[in-house]
């Protein structure tokens, strides 16, 4: 073999590297986005039609909204991934006692995230 079917031969190598490089680059940036989706997800949180409406911290209603809210995340497990989405989840159903009581739950949980 010649020395310049040598070059051409080593030339078609680095130019299927390259485009192997540049694939290898794409998928890296993709799995960055899936990694940070995951990290960070957005929950679009439905709408949990109790027949009394949302939860206000009366302890005859505890079992009645803790069953709903289970049933909602048995059948929505992809839209409740993570407790961060479940306990979002409950707390946008509450109202009076109960969200006065859980507020500052959340709010020093986000301080210690923040910190």
């Amino acid at each position: 073999m010649s020395a310049e079917d040598q070059v051409q031969e080593l030339w078609k190598a680095f130019q299927a590297m390259s485009v192997e490089l540049q694939g290898v680059k794409t998928e890296n940036a993709l799995l960055k986005q899936m990694v940070s989706a995951r990290e960070h997800p957005t929950v679009e949180l439905p709408s949990m039609p109790l027949s009394s409406g949302k939860f206000d911290g009366s302890p005859k209603r505890v079992k009645e909204f803790l069953e709903a809210c289970t049933v909602y995340f048995t059948f929505r497990p992809r839209t409740f991934a993570t407790d961060q989405a479940k306990v979002g989840f409950l707390i946008s159903n509450m109202t009076g006692n109960a969200l006065a009581w859980a507020t500052p739950l959340v709010t020093s949980a986000n301080e210690c995230y923040t910190a």
